[in-house]
């Protein structure tokens, strides 16, 4: 059997010649069959990617993570005077999962040590948290949306989650907090003229 497509104007269509040159009807049947099949081996691939990801990451890049994140290993005070690394979100941040950062913290702990790898986690482990040297507490924080947190990874969801059912009107907010800035604009446009 020869196959061979054929685009039509507002589709695309599946021909199958035998042999003797007559024409195969596709059935319908098998063809729902075959996407569902693509599809099932698709959906499989993509939920094996986070998983190759950090196998793929070697131990040179796992320790210049946990450098970063031992910097975070501190008190708020600390970690909040530090700029978060946004150029390494695709390495740092759980980018294929954005319900992470403020899915409860045992989520978070399991990405941040699949993340650094055993040999990383086993050498901080005991390490007193708060004196920038456990990378896995550094992760945590760096990773989280709680409150007391570093905040750095984006999430849509997490933003959802957070800010969705807070009301944003102009009405909540006074003239005062407008006269800094008018007066801020009313400079910048003084120095135009």
């Amino acid at each position: 059997v020869q196959s061979q497509w054929s685009i039509g104007p507002n589709h695309s269509s599946f021909i199958a010649l035998s042999d003797a040159g007559k024409i195969l009807t596709p059935n319908a049947k098998n063809l729902q069959h075959n996407s569902n099949m693509k599809n099932l081996l698709l959906a499989a691939l993509l939920a094996v990617v986070p998983a190759v990801s950090f196998a793929e990451a070697d131990d040179a890049a796992r320790e210049k993570y946990a450098e970063i994140f031992r910097k975070y290993d501190a008190p708020e005070e600390v970690f909040d005077e530090l700029d978060c690394h946004d150029d390494l979100d695709n390495e740092l941040c759980p980018m294929h999962d954005d319900k992470i950062p403020c899915g409860g913290a045992e989520g978070i702990e399991k990405y941040c040590k699949d993340l650094l790898g055993e040999a990383i986690v086993k050498a901080d482990e005991g390490k007193e948290p708060g004196k920038q040297l456990n990378a896995v507490e550094g992760c945590k924080t760096y990773v989280s949306w709680d409150d007391d947190k570093a905040v750095c990874c984006p999430s849509d969801h997490c933003w959802d989650e957070e800010y969705d059912d807070e009301d944003f009107d102009d009405e909540d907010l006074d003239d005062e907090d407008f006269e800094d800035d008018d007066e801020y604009l009313d400079e910048d446009i003084a120095e135009e003229f």
